[in-house]
């Protein structure tokens, strides 16, 4: 018997369903080690333990901060487990303690953060690719979720690829009877996510509205909560809200409307570690356009239509396609449903058990 520590602060935002997804297949799978989740303080009794192996406590160390490298290290090490588990790649450089890291992906190191000057920009990613080459080397095994970001790791921390071990997530059939979601529509393009530059909303609304102009019934829906760089784009450009409907924060039963009436599910982000959104709309019968950039491809394989994501002609033309050749459509939600079936929650849990007893042994 093992006991393992996962660092699950990520545990109740959107990059937590990975989280998630692994405590309640470790739970079935696991019948051997004790584990214990180190969670946000303040919503620790939130939680419900999946069995009476699991517990939980609490940590108000934020991420990228210097508490998370002395007050969480020091809670880590009071715990006395055999290996922690780093289900985001944030951690303590200095802790002492076998450790596994999972790299969702690097987009950290490879965008400038708007919100910032460019100087302290520049010294976040500095001070990020210095942390991530000291995890990623200090760690027992690196878990990445795309081929594509096991080549990005490799080539911003330099190490070995026996240190990496791929582990696919997967998508979930929302299971929650749909909930209508006005939409001011006849027919829509979705797109789920937060607003962020690299998810490239504004091209995609310069392509919806090249769409429009011999399609007027159609318009674009981005399902999720307004963020600061939402605001920032209406408040820009004011046109935008004539063909973009916002619907805000979304249940999941509203999230599963969405998918199973929308005409389109575009993804045209510049940089992802997996894509799981596109996934899921295929999961729910939804044709894809996506991005041609790092890992969609790999990831979505022959089951989408896509378009390089700084063209907003090629990304129109693709939409179109679409949404006027119903054998297309036809065909890329047939080849969506097997591709989503491809993925399993179970086997990452399985792969990343066995991650966990190669860390004990060694």
């Amino acid at each position: 018997m093992a006991h393992i520590v996962l660092d699950a602060r990520g545990y109740f935002t959107t990059t937590g369903r990975y989280i998630r997804k692994l405590v309640e297949w470790l739970a079935r799978e696991d019948d051997d080690n004790i584990y214990t989740l180190v969670l946000p303080a303040d919503r620790l009794e939130e939680w419900t333990p999946p069995s009476p192996r699991f517990r939980a406590v609490g940590s108000d160390a934020p991420f990228f901060s210097w508490a998370e490298q002395t007050k969480l290290a020091r809670l880590l090490r009071s715990l006395r487990p055999d290996v922690v588990h780093f289900c985001m790649q944030q951690q303590p450089l200095l802790l002492g303690i076998p450790r596994i890291t999972t790299f969702h992906d690097l987009t950290l190191l490879k965008i400038r953060n708007h919100k910032k000057t460019p100087i302290v920009s520049i010294l976040r990613r500095l001070i990020g690719a210095f942390a991530f080459a000291v995890a990623a080397h200090r760690g027992r095994s690196n878990l990445v979720v795309s081929r594509y970001s096991a080549t990005d790791l490799r080539r911003f921390t330099g190490v070995p690829r026996n240190k990496i071990v791929l582990t696919y997530p997967a998508a979930d059939f929302i299971t929650e009877t749909p909930v209508s979601v006005p939409v001011p529509f006849e027919r829509f393009i979705l797109f789920v996510g937060n607003q962020v530059p690299y998810k490239n909303l504004e091209r995609l609304d310069a392509a919806v509205a090249q769409v429009r102009r011999t399609r007027p019934d159609v318009g674009l829906v981005v399902a999720g909560r307004i963020d600061d760089d939402g605001r920032r784009i209406i408040a820009r450009r004011p046109e935008l809200a004539r063909r973009t409907h916002f619907t805000g924060y979304v249940t999941d039963a509203e999230l599963r409307w969405l998918y199973e009436h929308a005409s389109v599910f575009a993804f045209p982000s510049f940089f992802e570690g997996f894509g799981l959104p596109g996934l899921e709309a295929m999961r729910h019968g939804c044709p894809v356009a996506s991005s041609s950039a790092t890992c969609l491809p790999e990831v979505y394989g022959d089951a989408a239509r896509y378009f390089p994501p700084a063209d907003v002609e090629r990304m129109a033309e693709a939409i179109s396609q679409i949404l006027d050749d119903e054998t297309l459509r036809d065909e890329l939600v047939s080849r969506g449903l097997r591709r989503a079936e491809e993925y399993s929650w179970e086997r990452m849990a399985t792969q990343t058990l066995a991650v966990y007893r190669r860390a004990v042994e060694e």
